[in-house]
Parts: structure tokens; sequence; C-alpha cells
């Protein structure tokens, strides 16, 4: 059954913004990473789920979304999430999010 906030990612797939913590460009694919450490690709390319999720993800990066209330420790020019992962943050998207030194 799908939920009321959960949003089509692509194929049969929903997920709520409250399950991901970021989001990661492959060309026209779109790798998501899960708050359980589980990873899911799609076909659906990284425009398109901004558009989708809204105000539920920031772009951080050309390369990423992030969820603002995810638990993902912030630098200067990357995150780190808590199973490990990393991801960029360019100069220019990362005025989006406040940042932590």
């Amino acid at each position: 059954m799908i939920s009321i906030n959960s949003i089509h990612v692509g194929s049969r797939t929903y997920l709520s913004p409250d399950e991901i913590e970021f989001i990661k460009a492959d060309f026209s694919y779109s790798h998501i990473f899960l708050k359980n450490g589980r990873r899911i690709l799609v076909s659906t390319n990284l425009q398109k789920l901004q558009e989708r999720f809204g105000e539920n993800m920031v772009r951080v990066h050309r390369s990423f979304l992030i969820n603002p209330l995810a638990d993902l420790t912030i630098f200067e020019k990357e995150f780190v999430s808590k199973t490990g992962n990393r991801g960029l943050i360019s100069r220019r998207l990362g005025k989006n999010i406040n940042l932590k030194s």
C-alpha cells in the first residue's frame, strides 16, 4: 500500500522523503541512499526527482540532493552520512544549506 506522503521515484517504487538520506546522480539514473543503509537505483534523473520532492530535498551539487532533515554531518565541501557514504557540496549550491565547519 502506498502512503499518502510517498513520492514516485521510478518504476514501481514509491518512497517517503523521511526514508532518504541523499540522492546521487548517475547520468540518466539516480542512486537513492536510504537511512537504513540500503541503496536503490532508479531510472529517473536527478532533475525530475528534485521536482517531485520539492522542498523535501535540497540541491547541494550538480550530482547530489540531500534531505535537510537527515542526520548528515556537513562540512565546507562535503557531507558524510551515518552509514559512511560521502558526497560533495559545491560553493554556489552549498549556500542552500547551513554549513558547519
